[in-house]
């Protein structure tokens, strides 16, 4: 059960910084892109249908890109504009240049809505086009200017849940992380509380603006997030750490809380501060990492990190072995893998690394054979023999515990084991200490022989840690890989 603390402020207020200045940005830029839209069309004051055609197909090009493509998308340009791709900063991105085509829209539909007659008078009394935008069509279009604005910050809330996939927090992630990984209801219903309670505050102040035509509560309110964004970039910027500082990348769930250990650890014995940084995707921790926007990432296996090198062309290497999180074989229909049916459903991860390891476990239980040089990326395609013909449904790993009554069998790995209410020793089948899927610390290659990663290395072996990893994966679901290579 999670209640009210600090990681609930931080969270709230994460996504106020983000959406708040997300969305000033956006309905200035999406305003003045909407305008451009209306005044260059085909018999307006200042036509130009090519120019037209131009913005529309750029318009309609960003509204069809997917947020979250978008997100990942774009990170060269984010590390270019805020100096990371990763951060809550660095989600402001994003979500501003996801907003201002459809906000841009939204104006442009406003402003075709005053009246003609008006724009005309104005022309006849001999008024400029900048006075035509300013003292005829943004007046008259007002109240439809705030609905869209209403609709865009609203928008820009639901849009900032994601914002975990590159480390931004907020509340969206905050339910993810805890609600979601964690398999905690009461996170998940208490962030959906405030965000409706959120949703509803600038629903009713964008209506009584609308009613009104009023823009003082608007004015008034971004005054005030104004002086408190500003007031507190200005602290993080004066804010300078009186130990040693390490970024370290982790996928959230169960590693938050033993990376706190860590922490303490870091602090009391080593003299280190240990920045955590989450991440919900498995891809950017190790484009943040090789890009130098963290020093370390803890949260991936040999053979994950081989591939990932090969085929990004990164320039990071393992240092120190972690733990062995062994994967199960789960099923709530039968005792057995031999006793599954013909034509049997299983669920496998659907990350490549974690896909070739559930097949290669289920051949080591003897259900299937793989081609001999599939390796440890091995997919389905790579499936030699079949015999009880089984059938196989890829689903994003945290989604596969809750699967479980829908499927004959399903490869969990160990990260939602323990937080979805099974237990290791209920598996058909799991893996050993023995298999190469040991999680390993990764540096950026130039720096992996810092004497500041020894420390961190020490950490991460030291008897706190070890203490509060076996007591987050119990019952022989973390086994220390140091000791078992040594």
């Amino acid at each position: 059960m999670f209640l009210i603390n600090s990681d609930l402020y931080l969270a709230l207020w994460q996504t106020i910084y983000m959406v708040f200045i997300s969305s000033f940005l956006s309905i200035v830029l999406g305003l003045m892109l909407g305008v451009a839209l209306f005044i260059t069309r085909p018999k307006q004051f200042l036509a130009f249908p090519a120019l037209n055609r131009l913005l529309s197909v750029i318009v309609n090009i960003t509204r069809s890109v997917p947020f979250v493509i978008l997100m990942i998308g774009i990170i060269p340009l984010t590390r270019f504009l805020v100096g990371s791709s990763i951060g809550t900063n660095a989600a402001i991105v994003p979500l501003t240049l996801a907003a201002i085509p459809f906000f841009a829209r939204v104006a442009e539909t406003s402003l075709s809505e005053v009246d003609s007659g008006l724009i005309e008078a104005a022309q006849a009394m001999g008024a400029s086009p900048w006075q035509i935008i300013l003292k005829v069509l943004i007046p008259e279009a007002l109240p439809g200017l705030i609905s869209g604005a209403t609709l865009t910050i609203i928008s820009l809330i639901g849009y900032s849940a994601m914002a975990g996939a590159v480390g931004g927090g907020g509340l969206g992630d905050l339910a993810i992380r805890y609600g979601y990984q964690r398999f905690d209801v009461w996170v998940m219903l208490e962030t959906v509380v405030i965000l409706v309670i959120l949703v509803q505050l600038v629903q009713m102040l964008g209506d009584y603006s609308t009613k009104f035509r009023s823009l003082k509560g608007f004015a008034w309110l971004s005054a005030a997030l104004w002086f408190f964004c500003v007031a507190a970039m200005l602290y993080s910027l004066m804010a300078t750490p009186k130990q040693d500082t390490l970024r370290v990348g982790v996928m959230s769930g169960a590693q938050e809380q033993i990376m706190q250990v860590a922490q303490e650890v870091a602090a009391k014995q080593y003299n280190l501060n240990l920045q955590v940084v989450t991440f919900d995707d498995y891809v950017l921790p190790n484009t943040a990492l090789n890009s130098g926007n963290i020093d370390a990432n803890i949260f991936q296996t040999v053979p994950y990190l081989n591939a990932q090198i090969a085929q990004r062309h990164y320039d990071i290497s393992g240092i120190a072995k972690t733990f062995v999180y062994p994967m199960g074989l789960f099923s709530n229909k039968y005792s057995n893998v031999n006793a599954l049916p013909y034509g049997a459903l299983i669920a496998i991860p659907n990350d490549p690394s974690n896909e070739g390891r559930a097949l290669l476990l289920l051949q080591t239980a003897g259900l299937i054979k793989l081609k001999p040089q599939a390796g440890l990326m091995a997919t389905p395609a790579d499936i030699t023999n079949n015999p009880k013909n089984l059938q196989f449904k890829v689903l994003d790993a945290a989604s596969i515990p809750r699967a479980l009554p829908d499927v004959d069998l399903a490869a969990i790995t160990n990260d939602y084991v323990a937080p979805a209410g099974l237990n290791l020793a209920e598996a058909l089948f799991k893996e050993n200490a023995n298999v190469p899927y040991a999680n390993i610390i990764v540096v950026q290659t130039q720096q992996q022989n810092n004497p500041i990663f020894q420390k961190l290395i020490a950490i991460m072996h030291s008897p706190q840690v070890v203490q509060a990893t076996e007591q987050a994966y119990p019952n022989g679901a973390a086994i220390p890989a140091w000791a078992a290579s040594s």
